[in-house]
């Protein structure tokens, strides 16, 4: 047996389709009681924006491009990039071949796990990776043996056996894992990837679970067939014609599209154009696109249709969660459609320019007013994807962009997005927090140049010390002591140095460590009042003595009550 292009897009599907079924267990892996357990729904929508249309005869090589190309784009977190650099490596061991055969099956798997272990400096055992490489190696020895050679379901099925092994002994290779009592989460989810993997080679492909209001009967009681106001569900898939070929060449068309009605997302890869969009005339929508190349696959379906027969049958179909209306499917599909939507470029018209990811009406004032010419809304529990960042970078109007990530787990999806621009020099100062990026922008002079800038901006990062509060999300334990859930918890630099059940005290252990800092800005939470943000104004000075300058400012942050910067 050999993977023909359609089995490969279908196996890809529906291990997107298990991730999302899984997200929320896969999420529940995180060892650490800080809200930022989103591995699931990182890896979820990395995968879940592949499309399940494809064409007749298409070659592994061009869908393995396809989806190598779209996770890229899409891809959220440290897992999410991991995940689809997995993928690209795939695609690499695919080119120029139409099916896939046991050799190149284990070849994916070896140049996919190198591929992933190039993108992280210093690789941990115990996690993901490990899980992928021994994964690889099993793949490598199954295919290439002589005696009793095996099928390819026996192939899956001993990549899939040694990937659950290596998954339940990463424990042991992890002390804080087997601390806490769990499996890494990232080998969690590439352990799911293959299960939906193989349910589609073996005939049965994981399908959306669907998902329920409260209460009895679906959500699409709660509406009528006359609001659904595009009717159309239109998809296709262009071959672009030679005078289009290459990425992003089709901005014309895209333009079209985006105007054509709702929900619309649009790929512009090197050989080929995807759509997707709700309109009202699905007739001159595929007009247009005819003028761009030749149209491989169409699908149009009628949603008022549908709408009727599934109010009618009382009972959710995959139509329906295509259409995006049950509950958790319209937000999954807006996502989607906004991290497919291919950034638009600005003439430049500076030599430098800023993109800051950050949330919080207060830090997002703070970055513009330090100059930030563009926001890409993210943060803890809110990860971007590769294209939301790069489609700001586009947005930019300078030749240099400066990318602040700000956060631990976006870093590694700004530096995807660095190597996606071809045009502008785009430069990732690896912030690991809002302090951190506002201290970097505090250090930028246009006057100097591009690595004086980029040497002071690094040394200004280093100088301070970033300090947050936050309450525990679930028990956990932390250095050898036990964190109960709803606990206060002081963080310095992302790990957790102290915990209490009441705020001050959590502060006041915070900040002891600080002692010595001259400077400190308070960020007030969401939810934190202007008293309580003077409050710990005052407790500084007792701690840190009346010499250090303290200021409180709104920032407007979910999550963490306060964000101090120590300086």
């Amino acid at each position: 047996m050999k993977i023909n292009g359609s089995l490969f897009r279908s196996m890809v599907v529906s291990a997107g389709n298990a991730l999302e079924n899984a997200k929320q267990k896969i999420n529940d892996l995180n060892v650490f009681p800080v809200p930022d357990g989103d591995t699931g729904i990182n890896m979820s929508m990395t995968l879940g924006s592949i499309s399940p249309a494809g064409r007749e005869g298409e070659t592994v090589d061009e869908v393995s491009r396809e989806i190598a190309s779209t996770a890229l784009r899409s891809a959220r977190g440290n897992s999410g990039v991991i995940l689809s650099l997995f993928f690209r490596g795939v695609s690499r061991a695919f080119k120029e071949i139409d099916r896939a055969d046991l050799p190149d099956i284990a070849r994916a798997f070896k140049l996919g796990t190198e591929e992933a272990y190039r993108s992280v400096s210093n690789p941990t055992e115990g996690t993901i990776l490990t899980v992928m490489r021994l994964s690889a190696e099993a793949a490598e020895k199954t295919a290439g043996r002589k005696l009793n050679p095996p099928t390819m379901q026996e192939l899956f099925d001993k990549i899939l056996d040694v990937a659950r092994e290596t998954l339940n002994k990463t424990p042991e290779m992890l002390p804080v894992l087997k601390q806490a009592g769990v499996v890494d989460s990232g080998g969690m989810g590439f352990v799911v990837v293959l299960e939906g993997m193989i349910a589609a080679l073996h005939g049965k492909p994981v399908a959306l679970a669907a998902a329920r209001s409260e209460g009895s009967g679906t959500v699409f009681e709660k509406f009528s067939t006359e609001d659904i106001v595009y009717p159309y569900c239109t998809e296709c898939i262009v071959g672009k014609s030679v005078e289009f070929k290459g990425e992003g060449t089709c901005g014309d068309f895209r333009a079209f599209v985006l105007s054509a009605g709702d929900s619309a997302v649009f790929v512009d890869d090197e050989e080929i154009v995807k759509i997707h969009v709700h309109t009202s005339d699905p007739g001159k929508v595929l007009s247009e696109a005819v003028k761009y190349g030749a149209l491989l696959t169409v699908k149009v379906e009628n949603m008022r249709e549908q709408h009727t027969s599934l109010t009618t049958e009382k009972k959710p179909s995959p139509v329906a969660v295509a259409a995006g209306k049950l509950e958790g499917a319209a937000e999954r599909a807006a996502k989607i459609t906004k991290s497919l939507l291919p950034p638009k470029e600005v003439k430049a018209e500076k030599e430098y320019g800023f993109v800051s990811v950050c949330t919080g009406e207060g830090i997002v004032a703070a970055f513009r007013d330090l100059g930030a010419d563009r926001i890409v809304k993210g943060g803890q529990t809110m990860n971007p994807s590769t294209n939301d960042v790069l489609t700001q970078v586009r947005a930019t109007p300078s030749k240099v962009v400066f990318v602040l990530p700000n956060n631990k787990n976006i870093c590694m999806v700004a530096a995807q997005a660095a190597l996606l621009e071809k045009k502008k020099k785009v430069v990732v100062i690896p912030t690991y927090t809002i302090q951190e990026g506002i201290a970097v922008m505090m250090a930028f002079d246009p006057e100097r140049s591009l690595d004086d800038n980029k040497n002071a901006m690094e040394a200004a990062m280093k100088g301070v010390s970033s300090l947050s509060v936050t309450r525990a999300v679930r028990d956990s334990v932390v250095n050898g002591e036990t964190v109960r859930q709803g606990e206060y918890l002081g963080l310095l630099r992302g790990k957790i140095v102290c915990h209490a059940a009441d705020r001050t005290d959590c502060l006041s252990a915070l900040l002891d460590g600080v002692k010595t800092a001259e400077f400190l800005t308070v960020f007030r939470g969401a939810d934190v009042t202007e008293e309580e943000g003077e409050a710990v104004v005052e407790l500084i000075g007792q701690v840190c003595g009346k010499n250090a300058e303290a200021t409180a400012v709104d920032g407007g942050q979910p999550l963490y009550d306060f964000l101090i910067s120590a300086e």
